[in-house]
Order: structure tokens, then C-alpha cells, then sequence
């Protein structure tokens, strides 16, 4: 019974380490898909959204943002990264970025552009020449966690994703700050490049969904 366990068990790491290709790869996120902006309603202008999270050389734990050590500080690298792969026994294989000319707080900032909207409030970009917007609400964003990693279990591997954003305005829904967290999990067999894209992308579903509940319950 043992001997069949540990077959099991040595067939699974193989399969998962097959899937999980070894070296960086690049893939896309699907933000959630913005929505109008309302007719009326409280303007807000999104000012900045600043990618504040912090990567470390060898975290201690795999939900911690990392990356190779040539590129840890290269701010080109960092603003895309989103993920890094790993295997079985936790050994890092890859880093997960996103394509050039993207980054994680831009994708940040359409989901929050989506639950603002969604909320029931307009918003603008900060370039935006709307006349509306330039009497419009400064918002602020910081971004202090977002980053998906791989659990490692005996039968599946779990997807995880973590994403914590603090806003910032002259807003009574954001009166002392407002803090939005959300964590995200998926089971699987295998990890291909797309499963990346499906956990990252479904953490930012949420994300917007939760903020767009906190900022209605705190108007009311």
C-alpha cells in the first residue's frame, strides 16, 4: 500500500513539474470588464495608484512577492511580476509577469474603476479633459499585496491569490482610509500558463465585487 502511495505520489510531481514549464513566462490578466460610467452620481478622479508591495530575495513563505536576484530591484520587472512559479518541494522554477507596457497597478486601477462604477459613482482618470473632472474628487490608491502562488498537495496543487489596497479621499465612504483585501484559492491538477492568468484574474473579479459592497454600505 505504501509502495502504491509513494508511486502515486512521485507520478503526481512529475505530472505537476511537466505542466509547470521552468523559466519566466509572460501572461496577460483579464481585469474585470469596466463598466459605463453613470449619468450622475459623486465624481471622483483617480490620481494615483502606487505599487507599493515588497519583494524579497528568499521569502520565507511562497505568499511572499519574489523574485530572481538579478531583478529584484529593477522597478521594469517588479511592476509587472504577479506571480512566481514553483515545484514540488517549493524550489522556485519562474517568475509570472505581466506583457510589457502592462503593469499590476494599472490592472489594479480598471478593477477599481469597475467597483467605484459599479457603486454608483463616476470616475475619471487623471489625464481624463472632461470638464466634469477637474472638480472631480482626488482618489488615491496604494496597492500593498497583490501576488498568486502554488500550494503543493498531494493529489492537487492549490492557486492562491492575495490582493490588499488601501484608498484615500475626501469621500465619506473612504473617511480614515479604506481597506480592501480579498483572498482567492483554486484547485487543480496541473498549473499551465493560463491558470495564471484564470486565479489573477478572478482575485481582481473579487476584489472589485468587495469594494463596490464596502463603498455602498458605507454611504448608506
Amino acid at each position: 500500500m505504501f509502495q502504491k502511495l509513494r508511486l502515486a505520489a512521485t507520478i503526481g510531481c512529475i505530472m505537476f513539474l511537466g505542466a509547470c514549464a521552468v523559466g519566466r513566462s509572460v501572461v496577460d490578466i483579464n481585469a474585470p470588464s469596466s463598466s459605463p460610467n453613470p449619468q450622475t452620481g459623486t465624481s471622483i478622479r483617480l490620481v494615483d495608484v502606487v505599487d507599493n508591495r515588497e519583494f524579497q530575495v528568499k521569502p520565507r513563505s511562497a505568499d511572499i512577492p519574489s523574485l530572481s536576484d538579478a531583478k529584484i530591484g529593477d522597478r521594469s520587472i517588479t511592476e509587472r511580476a504577479y506571480a512566481r512559479k514553483r515545484g514540488g518541494f517549493g524550489k522556485a522554477l519562474g517568475d509570472v509577469l505581466l506583457p510589457e507596457g502592462e503593469t499590476v497597478a494599472n490592472q489594479i486601477k480598471q478593477a477599481i474603476t469597475t467597483g467605484f462604477r459599479r457603486a454608483g459613482y463616476r470616475v475619471f482618470d487623471a489625464n481624463s479633459t472632461d470638464p466634469d473632472a477637474q472638480t472631480a474628487i482626488p482618489v488615491n490608491a496604494d496597492i500593498r499585496k497583490f501576488w498568486t502562488w502554488m500550494q503543493p498537495g498531494f493529489w492537487q496543487v492549490t492557486l492562491h491569490n492575495r490582493t490588499e489596497v488601501i484608498l484615500n479621499g475626501d469621500l465619506p465612504a473612504l473617511k480614515d482610509g479604506l481597506t480592501i483585501e480579498n483572498h482567492y484559492s483554486d484547485g487543480m491538477q496541473m498549473v499551465l500558463d493560463n491558470d495564471w492568468t484564470q486565479t489573477a484574474s478572478q482575485a481582481l473579479v473579487e476584489f472589485s465585487d468587495k469594494l463596490r459592497d464596502a463603498l455602498l454600505l458605507r454611504s448608506k
